[in-house]
């Protein structure tokens, strides 16, 4: 009997950990998270989407012009023609993500995001 109920004990044990473990390894169903930076070609009010003409972003997608969609669609009252902007696109997504304006250093090329207000 003590055999039995520790065999049954270890077995239940096991099924716990493998679960376990797979819920910590799930991967984002959107795919793999990429940093697109950009600029705003146009805005679509009506189809919470944005034109972007992009940059290559290494192993995802060579520079080129797209429309996407939005996730918070306050942002397209904030966004105007030509504004630079950074935010984050999956693989498997047509959206973008957490959409900043950026703002561009003349010394730096690269796309620096605007001081946060301090609280």
């Amino acid at each position: 009997m003590s055999k039995r109920f520790s065999l049954r004990a270890l077995a239940v044990f096991v099924f716990v950990v493998l679960f376990s473990i797979a819920g910590f390894t799930q991967t984002d169903p959107r795919g793999r998270s990429h940093t697109l930076y950009g600029t705003v070609e146009g805005i679509n009010d009506f189809a919470q989407s944005i034109r972007v003409k992009q940059e290559k972003i290494e192993g995802y997608s060579d520079a080129r012009v797209a429309t996407y969609n939005v996730d918070d669609a306050a942002m397209l009252k904030k966004l105007e023609i030509d504004d630079r902007i950074v935010a984050t696109i999956y693989e498997k997504d047509d959206t973008l993500y957490d959409i900043r304006i950026v703002q561009i250093n003349d010394a730096n090329p690269v796309p620096v995001p605007p001081p946060r207000p301090s609280r």
